[in-house]
């Protein structure tokens, strides 16, 4: 086991398919290596449970709020951060036998970004001796978590579509982060619902503007659409599927070349 996981973070515009790409990274992996791997959800507009096949769990949103109702009935001293840490992996964490799930979800009330924040950054410093791999599928705030962590987020996918807002959002990321140090090793840009030359053209383009290495495009994929609306996980898909083996090609060996295999 290394002396500290290896952080994968995927993130971009809502809607660009960071999720489905999660799935079919986290499928890639599993096919490839027997790593300890725990999976965060940190975008709380994420469907990244029914995608893994999970029906039953609680966030960490959830148990923040659960602990501060139950603050407000005590007048004696109550160590709240001993609770919650207790809750998380009692209750929050979600262990199948191939990997752990966590999802931030969010609290009621105002301020509720930033105490998530805090406790996703609290468990990105304390996951030493437990994991291999971190997945994290953020928001396009990703810029938030990284420059609070002095963990570094070794490998960030930035996923776009075609779209002017998709780009700029890769583009505000990535900018930023260079701005502030961020601790975040290496950039790969990912296309998705390219649908012809022209286009992924542009996308080329984007990434040699940004001096980032471009991973490749996400095939369309009648399978992926079909499990989404059967609402199957896409762990389930055929390894047959042009999404999931162009991926999982991809992948092999991107991730042999960063020995993270």
């Amino acid at each position: 086991m290394p002396i500290e996981p290896i952080t994968i973070a995927i993130t971009g515009k809502g809607g660009v398919g960071k999720t489905t790409f999660t799935g079919l990274l986290i499928k890639s992996l599993l096919n490839q290596s027997k790593k300890k791997i725990l999976i965060i959800d940190a975008d709380p507009a994420s469907n990244l449970a029914d995608i893994l096949g999970i029906s039953t769990f609680i966030t960490v949103g959830q148990i923040i709020d659960r602990i501060r109702h139950e603050i407000k009935k005590k007048s004696e001293y109550y160590d709240a951060g001993a609770l919650l840490e207790f809750r998380l992996w009692d209750e929050a964490l979600v262990e199948d036998p191939w990997f752990h799930f966590l999802a931030m979800g969010y609290t009621s009330g105002r301020g509720c970004y930033c105490m998530i924040n805090d406790v996703l950054t609290y468990l990105l410093e304390n996951l030493k001796s437990y994991y291999d791999l971190v997945i994290l599928d953020m928001d396009a705030g990703l810029e938030h978590i990284s420059r609070s962590t002095k963990r570094p987020i070794n490998l960030t996918f930035l996923l776009t579509d075609p779209s002017l807002m998709g780009f700029q959002t890769v583009e505000r990321i990535v900018e930023l982060a260079r701005e502030l140090h961020n601790p975040i090793e290496k950039f790969i840009l990912v296309g998705n619902m390219f649908p012809d030359e022209q286009s992924q053209g542009k996308l080329q383009n984007l990434a040699e503007d940004l001096h980032i290495p471009l991973l490749g495009v996400i095939p369309l994929d009648k399978n992926i659409a079909r499990m989404n609306l059967q609402g199957e996980s896409l762990l389930n898909i055929s390894i047959t599927s042009p999404a999931y083996q162009k991926i999982d090609r991809f992948l092999i060996t991107l991730f042999n070349d960063l020995k993270i295999l």
